[in-house]
């Protein structure tokens, strides 16, 4: 019996590296081999139940990089695994980088279920903790924590709570706060946050929600004004530059 359930019920796929165990009939975009020394893997064209049991360059096992939603819960398991991994060794600074990953991965937990309440007390408490560090650490970069948290409530399915994280990011910035000063060219922390939040930015006007948002025109604004910053504007990817061309073809002049 045993033998046929696991023939004919829902097809599940095995835990993640981290131990994660999703749900039957959760989906696979890619796999990676289980071997540290060998590193092959890729991605699927579309979601599937399925991964390859074997690698086919070395042949050991393979852990499943699991599709969106249950991709959430894979990275709860990674972060728990780094975070021990950085108490057991003494790495005090991996550790607070851990822990702002969790804050947001919190946040976003928190709207998944709509907890909304729990989810702005939580960016309350990752805000203050970015601007101390800022404080603390002129080299610590806060931009891929606070864009995590824009992506987060996106995914959520609310704009209006990634609008509470962009706005006072964007005032923090155009002030020129810790982190964010006019040196980007031997300024690595500064050149990251930048980019980071025009990139944030542009995720919040890709969404399919906020073409309609009373709101988008003062998200353009701010993209803009950011990018087109003399000192920022030399320092942008070249997908930024191409999406904000989209939004003005003659942003970089300001006309």
């Amino acid at each position: 019996m045993e033998i046929l359930h696991r023939l004919l019920g829902p097809r599940r796929l095995p835990a993640g590296r981290h131990g994660y165990q999703a749900p039957p009939d959760a989906l696979a975009e890619g796999w990676e081999c289980d071997n540290p020394d060998c590193g092959e893997g890729g991605y699927f064209a579309s979601p599937r139940p399925g991964i390859p049991r074997r690698c086919d360059a070395c042949g050991s096992g393979t852990y499943p990089r699991h599709a969106w939603p249950w991709q959430h819960g894979e990275r709860r398991a990674e972060l728990d695994a780094l975070l021990s991994e950085a108490e057991r060794d003494g790495d005090r600074y991996l550790a607070l980088l851990v822990r702002f990953h969790l804050l947001t991965w919190t946040f976003e937990d928190h709207l998944m279920n709509g907890h909304r309440h729990d989810a702005l007390a939580t960016l309350r408490d990752t805000d203050a903790g970015l601007r101390a560090t800022m404080r603390e650490d002129p080299l610590f970069t806060e931009g891929s924590y606070r864009y995590a948290l824009v992506l987060g409530a996106l995914r959520s399915g609310d704009p209006d709570i990634a609008l509470r994280v962009l706005e006072p990011w964007v005032a923090l910035a155009r002030d020129r706060g810790p982190g964010y000063g006019t040196d980007l060219a031997s300024d690595n922390a500064s050149r990251t946050d930048h980019r980071c939040l025009v990139s944030a930015c542009l995720a919040w006007l890709r969404d399919e929600r906020t073409p309609a948002h009373r709101r988008y025109d003062t998200v353009v604004r701010w993209v803009l004004d950011t990018a087109r910053a003399p000192h920022v504007r030399n320092w942008l990817t070249g997908d930024q530059d191409a999406a904000l061309t989209v939004l003005d073809p003659y942003w970089q002049s300001g006309r």
